[in-house]
């Protein structure tokens, strides 16, 4: 849908776009409303607000995301070390996190971990090949997560809050939207345990891997609070390894529905809307989307295993806004100008009819890829075709 007047503003055609509403055109959007992001330009922009009026002088729409500290460093300590194991295997890095009822302990294989220090969330933490010991693996773990997932203190939350300040009037006085980046359930547990040992503990101590959930939400609703108060616009929330690559949906239905909607309805209820961002997996997930009600579904990559863009469209945009559409790597990372002109129309054509689409790319660009040079001269092309269609 579109209205023939004046050029609305960024954050008046994101808006209108989330809501189904006409608009002047077709948004296109890399950065600040969801996960996605073009990394060589925020290295060639680091600071924010430039890279927003970069955007902007593109005609592009955009937004500011930010993201608090994720919890207090007051009710534990911390301890790195690096061992060398007997014989001929490869170093250790070690981290302890100690805290009144017990410690938490991660342990990663050096040679394959591409980080100086160990932190709490990565994905790196995730592969057991690179991860010897998990920093949750059993139930009296938990009395130390507790400890170490309490949100910031008022003093610990007074930088991001001056951050947050000048990002609103920054927002403001260009008409673009403010976002909030969000950790949620699924993403934590994988980074926290790994894959495997959550999906056996579903099965097999239930029990266990529910209060693991609940002490979770309870922190994942503390950190949403923050950013509701400092003022966001959009959560944008991960749901990356929440999805049906890894848990059926079943078990999604019996651990990661309720967290996922307490989250949603309490952010609804501040006005602020919920992006919720998963890459692959989706397809099976599309009816439990429409019961959890929030408003962009995102990170859509027409490539990623057997992703339907029609099939999404019928099923759901009628309802929730869909955000993506583009292959990052195989149509900019690696393809060719056709190919990227081709990916571009097909994702305008089954995702815009009726409105509710914001296009984008079904993840970030340019992450340890092999040419950069390419991903450049194919992000300027699919603005130029986003220019013939929009």
């Amino acid at each position: 849908m579109r209205v023939e007047s004046a050029s609305i503003s960024s954050r008046e055609r994101i808006l209108a776009a989330i809501r189904h509403q006409p608009v002047d055109h077709l948004p296109l959007c890399f950065h600040g409303i969801g996960h996605q992001q073009v990394e060589f330009l925020s290295r060639r922009y680091p600071d924010q607000f430039e890279l927003a009026r970069f955007y902007l002088d593109l005609g592009l729409d955009t937004g500011i995301l930010t993201s608090p500290p994720l919890y207090s460093t007051k009710g534990f300590e911390t301890r790195e070390w690096t061992e060398a194991p007997p014989g001929r295997g490869h170093s250790l890095m070690c981290k302890e996190y100690i805290t009144s009822r017990g410690s938490l302990r991660q342990v990663v294989r050096k040679h394959d971990y591409p980080f100086e220090s160990i932190e709490l969330f990565s994905d790196h933490h995730v592969p057991a090949a690179r991860s010897k010991e998990y920093c949750i693996e059993k139930e009296e773990d938990l009395d130390a997560l507790q400890c170490v997932l309490q949100p910031p203190s008022a003093d610990e939350l007074t930088g991001y809050r001056e951050e947050m300040r000048a990002a609103r009037k920054f927002c403001d006085e260009n008409d673009i939207l403010l976002s909030g980046y969000h950790q949620g359930i699924g993403d934590p547990l994988a980074w926290l345990s790994g894959i495997e040992p959550i999906l056996i503990a579903a099965l097999e101590d239930p029990g266990f891997l529910k209060r693991y959930v609940e002490i979770l939400s309870q922190w994942s609703l503390a950190i949403l609070a923050i950013q509701i108060d400092a003022g966001i616009d959009i959560l944008v929330r991960r749901g990356w390894y929440e999805s049906t690559n890894f848990w059926s949906p079943k078990l999604y239905r019996e651990f990661l529905f309720d967290p996922l909607k307490k989250e949603i309805e309490g952010a609804h209820q501040a006005g602020v809307l919920v992006n919720y961002c998963m890459n692959s997996g989706a397809m099976p997930l599309l009816g439990t989307f429409l019961d959890l009600g929030f408003d962009i579904y995102s990170l859509i990559d027409p490539t990623a295993g057997d992703t339907n863009l029609v099939r999404i469209k019928r099923a759901v945009g009628g309802t929730i806004a869909l955000y993506g559409g583009v292959s990052n790597h195989h149509a900019l990372e690696t393809g060719t100008a056709e190919q990227v002109r081709q990916a571009v129309a097909e994702a305008v054509e089954a995702l815009a009819p009726g409105g509710g689409f914001i296009l984008g790319l079904g993840d970030c660009l340019d992450y340890q890829m092999s040419n950069p040079e390419v991903a450049e001269q194919n992000l300027y092309e699919m603005i130029e075709a986003w220019k013939g269609m929009r």
